[in-house]
């Protein structure tokens, strides 16, 4: 893609991608670079430089044992000869502690070098022997700080002299190999450091470089893209400043709206809009040639129009006056329909009033039937009682006429036996007197019981006849509650119809009454329209001036 059709956004990206991979590029440069010195400094001060520290403490350590060796020769000679070695053991004991600590960090740092690791293995051979003699001459001391002849001391001594004598060439050989192997140390550390020193000036350079060559970038780009973007937009406003002042002449170049990128999209867009503006001012001009015109038809049509408004608001307000009269015959027809409908309910309320008192008469009727009948069964159960007291009656007259008898008879036995038989005599008589009492007694049951019985029988002939009179009196007043029944269904079919005559009524008046609500509407809509047809017609002729005043700055424009 060529760079002048590339968009505004892809050379925007390109130029600030093109600076920050300089800046990326320049920024992972200067990182590495002190990553790497920061890692040979971490090296340097970590490993080489407690190396060295390490070998030169041992060197100065194999000297303090050397002096205490002297020492131990010595103390042979001194008058506090014992005092002498124990101290001497014992300062040779700390320095033992001193030297194999540090020796033992030298084992631990790794060598980086061939010749490192050959220069430690040769220390390693010379450091275990120096150790094995000095360790053997420690013994020597030990003995002779716990000898007790002088003898024997004085033999350890000599012992102990022919050992320093093999140690010395045995200590010189590992001095030097210290000063070796602390030279390579002092010589690999001053390699890295003139290496990394080196290593930053050339960062330095090349840094410099990548930010001269970022900033001229930088600076080419930026022509390159403000002279691509601003050059189409120069022209575009020349066109746009055109067009304002009504020159429609002008043109897009083709050049420019050949262009693939954003400057391209917007020339296209305003060659458009430039003939979009031509052909609508051309449209226009032929529009308002005949705005004025049309403006003069609608202000006739219009004014036609308000006249028949004006009719149909007259007309309006005449069948308005005739729904009123609607509604006020409804209203008096309404009324009475109430009225007759009040009147057959209180009719209605009258028959069902009756018909409550035939239904009472009838039941009270058929209820004293019930009780006559129940009546004569009773006074039939009466008779059969009374014949049956009359039986018992009779049965109570033989037995008193059988008590006198025996009465009788006892007096005679009484005045049979004279003196002893006057208190059975007064008893008899007492019997007697009873017996003819009961007699008579009987005698006024039995008066009695046919006295009920035939009043029982006449009770019976009149219950008898009260019936027969009840059974015709119920007959004769069904017909009459029948006639309250259909009485009572014409009073209420009859309240049903003026109810639904007045229900019809009501909804005629609602009727009549949305109907002269519509017309009153109708009414304030005709005025409303005469209104607008007025306010249209001063509005047609706004139109008529507008359509002149476009026709004026259309003219101002140049195809």
């Amino acid at each position: 893609m060529a760079w002048r059709d590339m968009g505004i956004r892809k050379k925007l990206a390109v130029g600030f991608g093109a600076v920050v991979l300089i800046a990326v590029i320049l920024g992972a440069a200067g990182v590495s670079g002190i990553s790497r010195l920061s890692d040979d400094m971490a090296y340097v001060g970590e490993t080489r430089l407690p190396d060295i520290l390490s070998f030169s403490r041992l060197n100065y350590l194999r000297m303090i044992i050397r002096a205490e060796s002297l020492e131990g020769l010595r103390a042979e000679d001194s008058s506090s000869r014992d005092t002498d070695v124990r101290r001497i053991l014992d300062r040779r004991a700390r320095a033992w502690e001193d030297i194999d600590k540090t020796w033992k960090n030298v084992l631990e740092t790794k060598r980086h070098t061939k010749k490192g690791e050959q220069l430690l293995e040769i220390l390693k051979v010379q450091f275990d022997s120096w150790r094995r003699l000095h360790a053997e001459m420690d013994r020597i001391l030990e003995e002779i700080s716990r000898a007790q002849s002088e003898e024997r001391k004085n033999l350890l001594f000599g012992d102990y002299a022919e050992l320093y004598a093999r140690i010395l060439p045995v200590s010189d050989q590992m001095g030097r190999a210290f000063d070796d192997i602390t030279e390579h140390n002092r010589t690999v550390t001053l390699d890295i450091i003139q290496k990394d020193l080196e290593r930053g000036a050339l960062l330095e350079r090349v840094s410099l470089f990548a930010l001269i060559a970022g900033v001229l970038a930088a600076l080419v780009l930026t022509a390159v893209i403000s002279k691509s973007v601003s050059e189409p937009l120069v022209r575009g406003v020349e066109l746009l400043s055109r067009i304002r002042k009504g020159d429609l002449t002008g043109s897009v170049p083709e050049s420019l709206r050949n262009r693939k990128d954003e400057a391209g999209m917007l020339a296209r867009a305003l060659h458009d809009v430039m003939e979009d503006l031509r052909s609508q001012i051309s449209e226009i001009r032929e529009v308002t040639s005949s705005l004025a015109a049309s403006a003069a038809q609608i202000s006739a049509s219009v004014s036609e129009v308000a006249a028949g408004a004006e009719e149909s608001s007259v007309a309006v307000v005449e069948t308005t006056a005739t729904m009123e009269e609607v509604r006020t015959t409804a209203e008096v027809t309404t009324k009475k329909s109430r009225e007759v409908a009040e009147h057959a309910q209180q009719g209605l309320q009258l028959v069902q009033q009756g018909k409550a008192a035939t239904d009472a008469l009838f039941e009270a009727m058929k209820n004293i039937g019930d009780q006559m009948g129940s009546i004569a069964e009773t006074i039939v159960r009466l008779s059969e009682q009374s014949q049956e007291v009359g039986e018992i009656t009779g049965t109570v007259e033989d037995l008193a006429e059988q008590s006198n008898l025996l009465a009788v008879n006892a007096a005679v036995e009484a005045a049979k036996a004279g003196e002893q038989g006057r208190g059975f005599s007064v008893v008899a008589q007492e019997i007697k007197s009873l017996a003819e009492q009961s007699k008579q007694s009987a005698r006024e049951v039995q008066r009695i019981l046919r006295d009920i019985q035939k009043a029982t029988g006449a009770a019976v002939m009149a219950i008898e006849q009260g019936s027969k009179a009840v059974d015709r009196g119920a007959k004769e007043a069904a017909p009459s509650r029948e006639s309250v029944l259909a009485l009572s269904r014409r009073f209420t079919e009859s309240a049903q119809s003026a109810a639904q005559i007045a229900a019809a009524n009501n909804e005629l008046l609602s009727g009549i009454g949305q109907v002269a609500q519509a017309m009153e509407n109708i009414r304030e809509a005709g005025e409303q329209n005469v209104m607008g047809m007025k306010e249209l017609e001063s509005a047609a002729a706004s139109l008529r001036d507008m359509g002149r005043r476009l026709a004026a700055l259309v003219e101002g424009y140049r195809i």
